[in-house]
């Protein structure tokens, strides 16, 4: 994998860990508003508050996890995507399908992460999850051996930089779009010749 590429992705799961935490306590509200809403929101396995503390909770294990576990993975998916349709009013929705398509990527489904980012940029065009959407749907593009797709790639990493100018997201593009369309010996090439 490409050292920029690596580096990128590093630094989004930070970003999203962070959003993560940030988001605990709007979710707990969340939970605790819904609950107080009614009696049987506490105990119905289909609202979105017993949903939200459920992929809390799975969240936690899979940040605490060190090694790979399949059926971990497959359990968090499916509990981040029912989170995200059951609380599709939220604006944590977006942050759960985007857990939802790397974990789909990981489980080697890309199409199904593809799905879920382009359901952030259709369903949720104001999210602040939007960035970081197109961005991972851009290295999916660009990745020949995943999507391989380097025009909407490119068509992607412009659109961040355009609609989200002076950000971080905006500067990861800019990088990335320098490598967009070239094979790995290229860009271990190129930065060869840097060194």
């Amino acid at each position: 994998m490409k050292k920029s590429t690596v580096f990128v992705l590093c630094m989004m799961n930070w970003w999203l860990i962070s959003c993560e935490h940030s988001t605990d306590k709007k979710s707990k509200e969340l939970s605790s508003e819904k609950s107080n809403n009614t009696a049987s929101s506490q105990t119905s396995k289909d609202s979105c508050a017993y949903y939200l503390k459920l992929s809390q909770s799975i969240d936690s294990t899979l940040l605490k996890s060190t090694t790979y576990d399949e059926a971990l993975a497959i359990n968090a998916n499916n509990t981040f995507v029912k989170c995200a349709l059951l609380c599709q009013h939220d604006s944590i929705s977006p942050l759960y399908l985007i857990k939802a398509a790397q974990l789909s990527q990981t489980l080697k489904k890309i199409e199904m992460s593809e799905k879920y980012l382009n359901k952030i940029i259709d369903t949720y065009p104001k999210s602040k999850f939007i960035p970081a959407a197109k961005f991972l749907l851009a290295q999916y593009y660009a990745d020949t051996k995943l999507l391989n797709q380097p025009g909407k790639a490119k068509e992607l990493l412009n659109d961040i930089i355009r609609e989200y100018p002076q950000t971080v997201w905006a500067e990861n593009a800019a990088a990335a779009l320098q490598w967009v369309g070239k094979s790995d010996e290229e860009i271990l090439k190129s930065l060869k010749k840097k060194k």
